[in-house]
């Protein structure tokens, strides 16, 4: 597993057995897996304008799109340890496309998305990207949770073949190429701002415990810098296998500490035990629980009882009160019900496909190259807010958030600290 040093394009990566452990799973994947959505779905999409980028040359809405379809792809984490998110990025890239053809396609044509499943495997991450880059040519791939599934994709598919590859997940930046194209937020994106409320909130002494892979590690990092500069202290900090059940040695470890805030960096079902059990040992009396990842998929499998109250901080929640936001959710839910969710991994997507149409049309051509180009140069109104992409990094300009959980599952949004500038610590 990568250690503390930043993953480069040109690192190979072979962790796949890493992810062998049976997840749970929620939510519909809204189509089936390697099955094309596009042109023939349009009467699915719920009512209302689709939103519209702007620096593009979107066609109007009455535009009827025509000709060979447009092929773009998606990688989603639809079974293995990651298959909680799967369905969440999924379910946005489809109705981002199906607005889009609704709307008048890209560039006239109509516009495909090809969804493939990676397992959650970075080895099969690459060979099903290699599949949409060679034999299904697609103009750019969406994507992805891990950052191991992430970082073979990037060097193996996107630099390899040059296709542009879009990644929607928050991550610990370091990662920089032609083709490969951020949309997640950024340790300074998510912390420069959560750490100071932390302090002011709940006291200056953290302790982390964290997945052992990159994500965990540069995050934390990053934490510990931040908490130094503010005059705070660490109490503790340790990373975990995948797979992690029992919890106690380390939550007694916790309770000695004594520290102020608990900080887990842990996804997927091992964060829900470890919330469960850092409960159950009765932590949260005294100790402040804060979370990078706690999203409305998370707040409600947690019991009840315990559910509000905690901060949290991402690029977007659901909880937004705009118009905009307002509006996407209208139309998502019509389109995948009532009870279907949104977090920032599946808005990111979702953004990610009218970023990528807009830099299309802004070119005025369907080249990957110019697509590249034009990138800066164009910007999306999205549920979150107006955003865009920083020259020089491919990297997003994203809002920031605080929320706070309440019991009923939902956030209440706390701060909006408006865009914020990536530090991603690399260059193309």
């Amino acid at each position: 597993m990568p250690d503390n040093n930043h993953e480069s394009l040109d690192q190979a990566t072979s962790a796949s057995r890493m992810f062998g452990r049976r997840t749970f799973l929620r939510g519909s994947a809204g189509v089936g897996l390697g099955i094309a959505v596009g042109a023939p779905l349009l009467a699915a999409c719920g009512g209302g304008a689709s939103p519209k980028p702007s620096g593009s040359t979107s066609p109007g809405a009455s535009a009827t799109p025509a000709g060979e379809p447009i092929k773009i792809g998606g990688l989603f984490h639809l079974t293995g340890v990651g298959a909680i998110w799967g369905p969440l990025q999924q379910q946005p890239a489809t109705l981002a496309v199906e607005e889009i053809n609704a709307s008048g396609g890209v560039l006239g044509r109509p516009l495909t998305l090809i969804s493939e499943d990676d397992e959650t495997d970075p080895d099969v991450s690459v060979q099903k990207g290699t599949k949409l880059a060679l034999e299904e040519e697609v103009e750019a791939i969406f994507g992805l949770v891990y950052s191991s599934t992430r970082s073979a994709v990037a060097a193996n598919v996107a630099d390899r073949y040059k296709t542009p590859y879009f990644y929607p997940t928050y991550n610990e930046g370091g990662v920089c190429g032609r083709y490969f194209v951020n949309l997640g937020a950024l340790p300074n994106q998510q912390l420069d701002f959560f750490i100071p409320y932390l302090m002011e909130r709940f006291g200056k002494k953290f302790y982390f415990v964290g997945q052992d892979y990159v994500w965990p590690r540069e995050s934390i990092k990053y934490c510990e810098k931040l908490i130094t500069e503010q005059g705070g202290t660490m109490a503790g900090s340790e990373f975990v296998a995948f797979g992690t059940t029992d919890w106690g040695p380390i939550l007694g470890r916790i309770k000695a500490a004594a520290p102020d805030v608990y900080f887990p960096f842990i996804g997927g079902d091992d964060l829900i035990s470890n919330l469960r059990q850092f409960f159950d040992f009765g932590l949260n009396k005294d100790i402040g629980l804060a979370s990078t990842l706690l999203d409305e998929s998370f707040i409600p499998v947690l019991p009840e009882d315990v559910r509000g109250g905690i901060p949290c901080a991402a690029s977007y929640f659901m909880a937004i009160d705009s118009p905009e936001n307002k509006d996407f959710l209208a139309r998502f839910k019509a389109r995948f019900g009532d009870d279907a969710i949104v977090t920032n991994i599946g808005e990111g997507t979702y953004d990610s496909i009218y970023l990528w149409k807009a830099a299309i049309e802004k070119a005025g051509k369907l080249d990957k190259e110019a697509m590249i180009d034009a990138l800066p140069d164009v910007s999306f109104v999205a549920p979150q807010g107006e955003i865009s992409i920083e020259k020089g990094s491919n990297h997003a300009r994203l809002h920031q958030l605080i929320a706070e959980t309440k019991a009923d599952g939902s956030f209440t949004v706390l701060e909006d600290f408006g865009l914020v500038d990536p530090i991603s610590n690399c260059a193309i």
